[in-house]
């Protein structure tokens, strides 16, 4: 039943990357997407109910699960008094469920490194597929996808965006683009197969990243390449190299995309304005947001906010401002401290791994990989919303899973050595010292203090 549910999931993640039911019009009649969703959901619930009348209740686990699920229950406790409850319970509540599953799927059935293996497999071939695909239509098609306009909106400038059937706007295929780079970048240290990817898809990575024209993009992919060359053993060859790309590369783009880049720091530029206009939208959020900084307007009215107190037609592009606006300051709290315990969560396990002698090439791969996903997720979520976005959620389950393997992983290297060493006056629960934070993310509950989880 759970071998069953885990190959649903996989096709699940393919479907809802690529869009399957968009592309295959009988898949969207049949709700390929929400049927997944059912009987996955069905299949973990029965194995769980199985699996805890056979042995017992299972631990609780310190993990980002239990913030996730008390920001789905304050938003349908505060329906009564939000501005939209329509919308909360029409939109909202489907959405942020659509994106919570990533987590609950993710902690439940990924329950070995095999597993894990694949899942991250999958993931990172959908999205590369998402990110190769109108590149393609660029090239043999012309195109583009999107446009922006500068010179107080007298010149327009395309954009390249996600292909027709994806959803993405630029900004959203700069987040996919850099998506990839990490987990290509550390998985490479895995396999061979692995590091030839990496080498072959990189230079298409970052010229989609440049067609973009995406700002953000632009700082998310400096956030990432800090993040891997401050863990690097080969520093100076890393800066030699970005120095070589950037060197290279700026001839080669247009003169409006090279405009477009250098706005971010020159406000003498064409595109200086649209600039200035993320920090003018910034103050615009804020103002709605404190109309309700209490309860907010509800989950899932960020857009019908700014319409309405914004005189704007987009939601909020702030992830922390978003949440201000639909859940309050109550809601904003919960949001960050799922964020917390996910960080703490992967720099533990990832401590626990560098420390460890025995520990497994993926494990470590894929604790550096998060690491630089979530820093990349923070710096981006301020240009970016994403509160019913699947990111934060598919990391902290990710998150989940890795404390779990990596203390299952000492435990059986721990258990020949104490059996060898005979009895002990130590206490059943002590741990190495290198062990406690992942130990104390796993058996602590939902209610322990965060400091328990500090290295």
């Amino acid at each position: 039943m759970n071998a069953t549910a885990f190959r649903l999931f996989l096709l699940f993640v393919i479907s809802w990357f690529l869009h399957l039911p968009s592309r295959v019009p009988a898949l969207g009649v049949v709700r390929m997407d929400l049927l997944l969703l059912l009987v996955i959901g069905g299949l973990v619930t029965l194995g769980e109910n199985a699996r805890r009348g056979a042995s017992g209740p299972a631990g609780q686990v310190k993990s980002p699960g239990p913030m996730i699920a008390a920001i789905l229950v304050y938003a349908l406790v505060t329906v009564p008094l939000v501005q939209w409850p329509g919308t909360v319970l029409r939109a909202g509540i489907p959405e942020f469920v659509k994106a919570g599953v990533f987590y609950y799927f993710t902690a439940r059935l990924i329950t070995t490194p095999e597993r894990l293996r694949k899942l991250l497999f999958v993931f990172v071939a959908a999205m590369t597929f998402r990110v190769v695909e109108p590149l393609y239509l660029h090239v043999t098609e012309g195109y583009w996808g999107s446009a922006a306009f500068m010179s107080g909106g007298t010149e327009r400038l395309d954009r390249l965006a996600g292909a027709p059937h994806d959803v993405v706007n630029p900004n959203g295929l700069a987040l996919v683009t850099l998506t990839v780079i990490p987990f290509l970048h550390y998985l490479s240290t895995v396999s061979r197969a692995t590091r030839v990817a990496y080498v072959a898809l990189l230079p298409i990575l970052l010229w989609v990243m440049a067609l973009t024209g995406s700002r953000s993009g632009m700082l998310g992919l400096a956030a990432v390449y800090g993040a891997i060359w401050i863990k690097s053993s080969h520093r100076a060859t890393f800066a030699a190299a970005a120095m070589v790309v950037v060197v290279v590369a700026i001839p080669l783009l247009p003169p409006n995309l090279t405009d477009r880049y250098l706005s971010i720091f020159d406000s003498n530029t064409k595109n200086a304005a649209t600039a200035e206009g993320r920090l003018d939208g910034l103050e615009r959020d804020l103002r709605v947001a404190m109309r309700r900084p209490i309860f907010g307007h509800g989950l899932g009215t960020s857009l019908e906010a700014s319409a309405n107190f914004g005189l704007n037609d987009q939601r909020s592009h702030n992830l922390y401002t978003e949440t201000l606006q639909e859940l309050g300051i109550i809601g904003l709290g919960l949001l960050l401290a799922m964020l917390w315990r996910t960080w703490v969560a992967v720099r533990s396990s990832a401590r626990a791994l560098q420390r460890s002698p025995t520990a497994t090439p993926l494990l470590r791969a894929v604790a550096d990989a998060l690491l630089s996903w979530l820093w990349l997720n923070a710096i981006f979520s301020f240009a970016s919303y994403g509160l019913s976005s699947y990111e934060w959620y598919f990391a902290a389950g990710l998150a989940h899973v890795l404390v779990t393997l990596t203390a299952s992983e000492q435990s059986d290297v721990s258990a020949p050595a104490k059996a060898a060493a005979g009895p002990s006056s130590v206490p059943s629960t002590w741990r190495p010292r290198a062990m406690r934070p992942v130990a104390a993310g796993i058996e602590a509950g939902p209610g322990a203090s965060m400091r328990s989880l500090r290295p």
